[in-house]
């Protein structure tokens, strides 16, 4: 007789109490969600400055799908659900990518300013590429922290350039 071993999944139980953290991802997730919810008001408007075809249905589908990925990973990362978190946040990442790129093919990459020419080479490359990179550490369950570092960084360089936008308004006016 073979003694029994005890069968041990994987995604039954949530990951270990890194605190720290899923602390860090809720930060996170709440900024995306409030973002996310400060845009949804499009979605019940007058929408015929969005367009029509596919770079439209792109657009409306980020603004539907935003705050719903970030409040999921809100909840994920307060169960313990890191790896379910990240990959959220990483959605999110990758949608806002996927809504930007009909402009992108109609009007190409504009790079007007030195700051313009940062933001626009982040979003366009940048960003999807970390995305993708977190998503796939956290598929594979693989260095967490820097996935949730590299989920972070978009929402810091957004939450960057928000700042230095209203400082500039209250320092110059519009």
């Amino acid at each position: 007789m073979t003694p029994a071993t005890p069968v041990i999944a994987e995604d039954a139980a949530p990951a270990p109490r890194m605190l720290g953290l899923r602390t860090v991802l809720i930060i996170l997730a709440l900024i995306e969600a409030c973002w996310g919810l400060s845009d949804a008001p499009t979605l019940f408007g007058d929408m015929s400055h969005i367009g029509a075809g596919i770079g439209g249905g792109l657009v409306k589908a980020h603004l539907a799908a935003h705050p719903v990925l970030a409040i999921a990973a809100i909840v994920f990362a307060a169960m313990g659900r890191v790896r379910h978190a990240i990959i959220a946040l990483g959605t999110i990442i990758i949608m806002a990518w996927l809504s930007d790129m009909p402009s992108v093919v109609a009007h190409g990459l504009e790079f007007k300013g030195a700051f313009s020419a940062v933001e626009t080479t982040a979003r366009v490359i940048a960003f999807p590429l970390v995305a993708a990179c977190a998503i796939a550490y956290a598929a594979h369950n693989e260095h967490l922290r820097r996935a949730a570092f590299l989920v972070a960084v978009p929402t810091l360089f957004n939450a960057v350039l928000l700042a230095g936008f209203a400082v500039s308004v209250m320092t110059h006016g519009f």
